[in-house]
């Protein structure tokens, strides 16, 4: 293991989400069931963290006890420290591009949008004025004509 403590806080990280997911899932189980979070022998912790913090053990000693895991994270730690990561200069300039291109295409869109509800509204008001039908067409036209 040539990235032992990397590895190892990754899975005391991972540990600690853990027991905040279990902690909340087991909370709301509770309370959907009906069932109150109590505070086992006087403890200053409810019983939901109690389980959360062991889910959380437990994880961990799988992880650090599993050889494949453990070499698994090893060198994806590896692969982690060979990456060129963009400049500051870089991330502002991509970022800035992503930004711009977002408000673009969503001028784009809205323009789009107000195009096509005129459009709806006129085949609307011909569908309610009838002028789909040839001769009320004819109709409107020679009124419009006179």
């Amino acid at each position: 293991m040539r990235h032992l403590p990397w590895v190892i806080l990754t899975y005391v990280v991972a540990a600690f989400l853990t027991t905040l997911v279990v902690s909340s899932a087991v909370h709301s189980g509770f309370q959907r069931f009906g069932v109150a979070d109590f505070r086992p022998l006087g403890l200053p912790i409810a019983m939901s963290s109690i389980i959360a913090f062991v889910a959380g053990v437990v994880f961990f000693v799988i992880f650090v006890r599993n050889r494949r895991i453990m070499t698994f994270t090893d060198e994806v730690i590896g692969e982690l420290l060979k990456v060129t990561w963009p400049t500051r200069d870089e991330t502002v300039k991509a970022s800035v591009t992503v930004v711009v291109t977002t408000a673009f295409v969503a001028s784009l869109m809205a323009v789009y949008d107000v195009i096509w509800v005129r459009v709806f509204r006129v085949v609307d008001w011909i569908m309610e004025n009838r002028l789909y039908r040839y001769d009320v067409l004819m109709d409107y036209i020679s009124g419009l004509i006179s």
